[in-house]
């Protein structure tokens, strides 16, 4: 195995751990907002965020599965994936939580926006740094 091979695979690891993780944070984390009905109290129809989550999380499959091909279109993917759920979740969930003592189901729930927040970036770095190699590995 050359270096660059060895570098590719060590940093697809990580994006391939932190994709899963992240989706151990989003999905309860997506399912709590419907049980709380929070897109309704926002003005959005649930429909909407239902199509936008299945999209999102059908894209992060997608990026998946090339990564496993060894393709950088997988990595574009984890990149928009690893920006867009930190920043969603950023932008709805942060000035709750900053602002009320208690949010939803206490520590729980606020796990699930840190997770989201943390291991999203941790996404969209470790996809970054992976499209900083030139070729990947045929």
């Amino acid at each position: 195995m050359t270096e660059k091979e060895s570098n590719f695979k060590r940093i697809s690891s990580w994006i391939l751990f932190l994709s899963i993780l992240l989706l151990f944070f989003t999905i309860p984390h997506t399912l709590e907002d419907f049980a709380t009905g929070e897109p309704g109290e926002a003005g959005i129809p649930a429909p909407l965020i239902a199509l936008v989550v299945s999209v999102m999380f059908g894209l992060q499959a997608l990026g998946l599965y090339w990564l496993g091909q060894k393709r950088r279109s997988g990595m574009w993917v984890q990149l928009v994936v690893g920006g867009f759920w930190p920043l969603a979740a950023g932008l709805a969930q942060l000035p709750t939580i900053l602002s009320e003592p208690t949010y939803r189901s206490g520590f729980i729930s606020v796990a699930y926006v840190v997770g989201i927040l943390v291991v999203g970036i941790l996404l969209l770095v470790f996809s970054a740094l992976g499209l900083r190699e030139k070729n990947p590995p045929a």
